[in-house]
């Protein structure tokens, strides 16, 4: 083995002797670093080099100091080259050779911790260890660190960033559960319990197997980072959350560290979802308390649900809509902001469920002189609502004849991609999939009724994990098509990702609409035989309330 020694040269720490020394008048040394390294001696490959000097000696002598002071016969401390002295005892031998130098503390400390750094089978936390200690004690900056060890910058901020693993994680990594690579992804994330909660999902996997270091940083991208163009706070702010100051300078932001968030494409990426989670709440009750002040109304939780069920992108219940969406019985598309002016105030905010941002909502029919006196100009609707009940009504056949290709397609799912890459690719998919489409999926898969849907949809990843292979192709294609399976009143454009799969696998869809208009034929021939279709009755003022809510 190669003692490397250190760089720092001084009068004191001249060699005085090469000497061949009695083992007995050598003893351990007694340092910190010496300490921890005692405690993962590998057994087996001490024997080795045991078996190794009885055969050849030992080749390269072991560094000493002289132990000064007491009544004792001459006596050395073990500077470096413990484990050959150990092994020589093991071999049976009584003296081993030696380079007995004059050395102080701090030279002591130096060589061993540079030594054991370029120990053979050292684990890397024991090196992050080292490299901190002569930070610490010795006054190196990254750069020296690097020169002095013959690393990258990168390399070393990685390491040291190992430190930041807590108790748990460091124990799975001494246990071999999890690779460098792969701790470092944990010690990453700033928050003992959300990294023990990463770690429990990384070492038991996919069926209890533990995930490849790439479905590990899939995972903690997906659950433990944000963009924070997404935010609903603003990132500029020094006081929203105590301690943390603007997102712009804070350290955990990915463009902030690139050596250690090199493999995030976007600088923008808050890598902490605790803080977030606290400046998002905190935001939220400024801005209630702004809008109240105001004399608006915020609705969040259990009320902004019950108004945006999945999410304030999709279609709003109770005859809401966003300010800023487009009108669409306005000729010219603009959004309600736009019709109403841009001074113009909602009453309601809403509080998006998944993003956290605030909406400004309406109820357009408590503005209907508003947004004609603002240039409104819609097309007429013939005879009330009959021009609207139409168009549900082609809505709904559209959808009826998608969802028949739908389920053709799910029953000749091809088979091409297969194992883990299949697992990872399913996984990504769902989390990308718009969440009013994943609400549908779940009913569809059998994962819950409508009534628990919206509970489910959030406990998905344990069911994907349990799907067969045949099982994650099937959800692939769900995932990809569903969105376009439901037709709209408002949008009738071509499906064409569903089209063109089912032209692809060779199915007729010309056959398919054939069937299903021949079914609907049928079914109104039997209500008129029955009697059931009679002209529509005049609806009360109670019915025309329910039907627009």
């Amino acid at each position: 083995m190669n003692t490397h020694v250190s760089n720092h040269s001084s009068p004191a720490s001249v060699v005085l002797a090469i000497r061949n020394l009695a083992l007995k008048s050598i003893e351990p040394s007694a340092t910190a670093v010496q300490e921890r390294r005692r405690t993962h001696y590998d057994a087996a490959a001490l024997k080795d080099l045991a078996e190794n000097i009885k055969a050849v000696q030992v080749i390269e002598p072991i560094i000493v100091r002289p132990k000064i002071g007491g009544k004792e016969p001459e006596r050395f401390e073990i500077v470096a080259g413990e484990r050959r002295w150990r092994a020589s005892r093991e071999a049976g031998l009584d003296t081993i050779p030696a380079i007995v130098r004059a050395l102080d503390d701090s030279q002591v400390l130096e060589i061993q911790l540079v030594e054991n750094l370029h120990r053979e089978g050292l684990h890397e936390l024991e090196e992050a260890e080292g490299y901190e200690i002569l930070m610490r004690q010795h006054h190196y900056d990254i750069e020296q660190l690097s020169a002095k060890i013959g690393r990258s910058r990168a390399y070393v901020y990685a390491r040291l960033k190992l430190l930041a693993l807590d108790k748990k994680a460091r124990e799975a990594f001494y246990a071999g559960k999890l690779t460098a690579a792969t701790a470092l992804l944990l010690a990453r994330i700033p928050v003992p319990a959300l990294q023990q909660e990463a770690l429990k999902a990384i070492t038991q996997g996919w069926r209890g197997d533990p995930m490849s270091f790439r479905d590990a940083q899939q995972h903690i991208q997906d659950h433990y980072m944000t963009r924070l163009k997404d935010a609903p706070f603003d990132q500029k702010l020094a006081d929203l959350v105590p301690g943390a100051g603007p997102c712009g300078k804070c350290p955990k932001l990915s463009g902030n560290q690139p050596e250690l968030f090199g493999d995030i494409k976007n600088a923008d990426v808050c890598t902490d979802p605790a803080c977030y989670a606290n400046k998002r709440a905190v935001w939220g009750k400024r801005i209630e308390a702004q809008a109240k002040a105001e004399g608006r109304t915020v609705l969040s939780g259990k009320d902004a649900k019950r108004i945006a069920p999945y999410g304030v992108n999709s279609t709003l219940q109770g005859g809401y809509v966003s300010l800023d969406k487009r009108c669409h019985e306005d000729s010219k598309g603009r959004t309600y902001r736009q019709l109403l002016g841009k001074d113009f105030k909602a009453d309601i905010l809403l509080q998006d469920i998944e993003s956290g941002r605030m909406v400004e909502i309406i109820k357009p029919s408590e503005h209907s002189d508003a947004l004609k006196a603002n240039g409104l100009r819609a097309e007429p609707v013939p005879r009330g609502n009959d021009r609207e009940r139409a168009q549900q009504q082609a809505a709904k056949r559209e959808t009826l004849f998608r969802e028949r290709v739908f389920d053709a397609i799910r029953a000749k799912t091809p088979n091409a991609i297969a194992g883990a890459y299949l697992r990872v690719v399913a996984h990504t998919m769902w989390q990308v999939t718009a969440y009013d489409s994943r609400i549908r999926l779940v009913t569809l898969w059998k994962w819950a009724g409508k009534e628990k849907a919206n509970e489910v949809v959030y406990q998905s990843d344990a069911r994907i994990a349990k799907l067969s292979e045949e099982e994650l192709r099937r959800l692939v294609v769900d995932c990809a098509l569903i969105h376009e399976v439901r037709a709209s009143a408002y949008d009738m454009s071509r499906p064409t990702n569903l089209l063109e799969t089912a032209k692809r696998l060779r199915i007729d869809t010309d056959e398919i609409r054939r069937v299903l208009k021949g079914e609907q034929a049928a079914k109104k021939a039997v209500r008129e035989r029955n009697g059931v279709q009679r002209e529509p009755k005049k609806k009360s003022a109670k019915s025309k309330t329910a039907t627009a809510s």
